[in-house]
């Protein structure tokens, strides 16, 4: 029985009820989750569907008798060829629909940081296509009561825009310039020209397709019913093929296409029941089937993922080596070369850099093993919660005393894929026959197992990515104490860079209020760690505390990493547990029902900026460190007094980091005072943007790849660690020979002659390179050092 008024009914029924789902999902992320939390939000959700039922109770007391007028009568079954193809359509149509979600939501993550508030908006621009489109079908079906007839053209035209709108996108993200996209209105900006054009003919469709429906069904109700069960089905399906079968089978491209071409054959489905004009539907099914012929085939692994591989690259050339679309995440692995050689890896998920093999970053990660190590009388067992290039795993695989170590990840293919950090076997991590790997959730394997460690180690991504909080938060640590032994020690990593600095201090108290004798520690510039323990006790002996440094293997990787001596451990010292009480008093904890003390709307690279330089400075921690009660307990009397001189040591690693990349900006000082005053060679390679992994790479350059002048200039810095100056003077004139190198070669030369006493050849190369250089206002210092400590001042004698 045909009925008019249904399509226009359905239409702005499923319109309105969807914008209400659209407002949903941007106010209760944008603001009730940070005034009620995440309890509030669910009993205001909750108020509101009584509230609705209500309504509905009463509408029907009021309106029953009308209803009742109507005189519909059971359901009759619909024909085999009208009613069961567009029961198949509708089907299909949600299928299509929630796969291409969740491809597109994969997708926009290599540009948009992967946040909740991203997700949020990203979910609302899809809402909003459905219920616009079915908003317009209403009006279109008032104009015209058989309008579904163009739902043949709407499928198609959904197939060419799912097409056409994949391979527009890179002029979409251009304005960005490849940086991360963050913040409410960008995320919009990138998802509606993607997203919105194929969900509003969704929504058009879907209420073509009840209209069509109507008419081969006697009841509205049986209509409305059997149309959502199909539809709904079809998005339950969609939903799991997306995810668990074309992402990881097909890939993102491929995906696209196969579900443009899906939308074509619905328009197929119900060709015979529609009744087009032929000038709309032809040039339509033209543009449709132009699009599949033009699909831009391999602009994926040309252009989408090297946007988000390029993202994270620094100066060095870089390759992409190893490429997974994952059930969870897409992984890119990036390669980075100097002189042709591999330097380091990058492991970049979606968006954002996860983790790097790099020397600096290797520094913090495998601190998380080291210092409790040093300090624990007997660590037996570890659990490590989050793998990532396996760093943090392989400097517990070095610990010879550990006996068991469990690693858990949620991702499968970022354990498979570690090979290509470490394509030694013997070398993996994971093969280790100590190692127990655990693919799931760290959290639930914390409230699942029975198991107890002497040290627990973390390192997820950053909290404001999507479904991390909770492991930041006070729930989460007090799951972790919960799994301790007793003494036992938790390392985890704060990364202040990414974080507001109310997101930290939330981070901070949360941990406090679980370990009262939580400590904070550097790591590598904002990447630092929170140390806590279970009742732990000591001093450990100095022999049991310098342990470490006995055992070939790890005494080579921590020198590589600038940890040359057990004395510049204590060094990274930044403040007990009352410095970490004042620097949060103010502040509320992060706890699983205020995820948004964790700020997510701010771009990455804000970082925390005050925070981290509102640190003690080193003559401020180097007393908090020798009145320590927490120090007391811990470190060997004899290296408590060692340490101290050490905190000047960090504090030049900590200005070095921060200048990497920038010789002339560094102090002269610094380097001077390790040279004369200390016998450590990694922070004076790393003052020439040198280091241990680079004299690696030299050791495999053959002859004449050594004399480029780059090459002289990490020759250089190597000689220059050892204090072996005059090799090192011919290997810095070599490096003159590249005018980006010059100035600070040729500063180099004239300070190391100094060293050398040879005074005359000193004050000859600096009166003859003065002109050039008195240009460079960096170079004051140098000039000032010079005069002051040796005599030596050509800008007093001008040319």
């Amino acid at each position: 029985m045909a009925d008019s008024n249904f399509g226009r009914v359905l239409g702005r029924l499923y319109g309105w009820n969807t914008l209400g789902a659209v407002m949903g999902a941007v106010v209760v992320e944008t603001h009730l989750i940070e005034i009620l939390g995440i309890r509030g939000s669910a009993l205001a959700a909750g108020s509101l569907n009584i509230a609705a039922a209500l309504g509905a109770a009463v509408l029907y007391t009021r309106f029953r008798g009308v209803a009742a007028a109507t005189g519909e009568v059971a359901a009759r079954s619909p024909q085999w060829i009208g009613g069961r193809s567009w029961l198949g359509a509708a089907f299909l149509s949600g299928f299509a629909l929630l796969a291409l979600e969740i491809v597109w939501f994969r997708f926009l993550l290599l540009f948009v940081a992967g946040t909740t508030l991203s997700f949020a908006v990203m979910l609302a621009v899809v809402l909003a296509g459905i219920s616009l489109g079915g908003l317009f079908a209403a009006f279109w079906l008032r104009v015209d009561e058989e309008g579904y007839r163009y739902a043949v053209a709407v499928a198609a035209g959904a197939g060419l825009l799912c097409a056409a709108t994949y391979a527009l996108f890179p002029a979409i993200i251009a304005p960005f310039e490849g940086a991360s996209i963050v913040g409410f209105f960008p995320v919009l900006r990138v998802s509606i020209p993607l997203m919105f054009p194929v969900s509003f003919l969704s929504g058009i469709f879907f209420t073509f397709t009840g209209a069509a429906l109507r008419r081969d069904y006697s009841s509205a109700t049986a209509t409305t019913g059997i149309l959502t069960f199909a539809n709904t089905a079809g998005a339950t399906a969609g939903a799991f093929a997306g995810g668990f079968l074309l992402l990881p089978l097909l890939g993102m491209e491929a995906s696209f296409f196969l579900l443009s071409l899906l939308y074509g054959a619905i328009g197929l489905l119900v060709f015979t029941q529609c009744r087009a004009p032929r000038k709309v539907l032809y040039p339509i099914g033209a543009a449709f089937v132009l699009s599949l012929a033009l699909f831009p085939w391999g602009a994926m692994v040309r252009k989408h993922l090297m946007i988000a591989a390029e993202r994270w690259s620094g100066t060095l050339p870089w390759q992409v080596v190893d490429v997974r679309e994952g059930v969870s995440e897409t992984i890119v692995y990036v390669e980075e070369l100097m002189f042709g050689q591999r330097q380091f890896v990058r492991l970049v998920t979606n968006s954002f850099s996860m983790s790097s093999s790099a020397f600096n970053a290797r520094r913090y990660m495998k601190l998380y093993v080291y210092l409790p190590v040093a300090v624990h009388p007997n660590p037996r067992n570890a659990l490590l919660i989050s793998y990532g290039v396996g760093s943090t795993a392989k400097a517990l695989t070095d610990t010879k005393s550990l006996e068991k170590i469990d690693i858990v990840d949620i991702s499968r293919d970022v354990l498979e894929m570690n090979s290509v950090v470490f394509p030694d076997p013997a070398e993996l991590p994971l093969n280790d026959p100590r190692v127990h790997v655990h693919i799931e959730d760290g959290r639930y394997f914390l409230q699942t197992t029975n198991e107890t460690y002497d040290l627990i180690t973390g390192e997820p991504p950053p909290p404001m990515m999507a479904n991390v909080v909770n492991l930041y938060t006070r729930e989460y640590f007090q799951l972790v104490r919960e799994r301790l032994n007793e003494g036992g020690f938790v390392t985890y990593w704060l990364p202040l860079h990414s974080l507001s600095d109310a997101s930290a201090k939330a981070v901070i108290k949360a941990f406090l209020d679980v370990f009262p004798d939580a400590s904070l520690w550097h790591g590598w510039t904002e990447d630092v760690m929170l140390v806590g323990s279970r009742r732990a006790r000591g001093p450990v002996s100095v022999e049991r505390f310098e342990r470490q440094w006995q055992e070939p293997r790890v005494a080579a990787e921590m020198k590589a990493l600038g940890l040359e001596v057990p004395q510049q451990l204590g060094a990274l010292f930044i403040g007990d547990a009352d410095y970490l009480r004042e620097l949060t008093r103010d502040d509320p904890p992060l706890v699983d029902n205020f995820p948004h003390r964790i700020v997510t709307n701010t771009a990455f690279s804000a970082g925390s900026g005050n925070l981290y330089r509102s640190f003690p400075s080193p003559e401020v921690a180097r007393k908090s460190f020798a009145e320590s009660p927490l120090i007391e307990r811990f470190w060997p009397r004899p290296l408590l007094k060692e340490t101290l001189p050490y905190f000047e040591v960090q504090r030049i690693i900590n200005e070095l980091f921060d200048l990497w990349g920038r010789p002339l900006d560094k102090s002269i000082d610094d380097l001077h005072r390790l040279l004369t005053q200390s016998n450590l060679t990694a922070p004076a390679m790393w003052y020439m943007d040198s280091a241990a992994d680079v004299q690696r790479t030299l050791e495999s350059l053959d002859p004449e790849e050594r004399e480029v002048p780059a090459v002289q200039y990490h020759i250089a810095a190597g000689l220059v660690s050892e204090r072996r100056f005059e090799p090192a003077l011919e290997a810095l004139y070599k490096a003159e020979g590249s005018s980006n190198l010059f100035p600070a070669a040729r500063m180099l030369r004239i300070y190391l002659l100094c060293l050398l006493q040879r005074m005359d050849e000193a004050r000859g190369l600096a009166l003859d390179t003065h002109p050039i250089l008195q240009q460079d206002s960096r170079l004051e210092g140098w000039w000032d050092f010079l005069a002051d400590t040796y005599g030596i001042d050509p800008r007093a004698h001008p040319a």
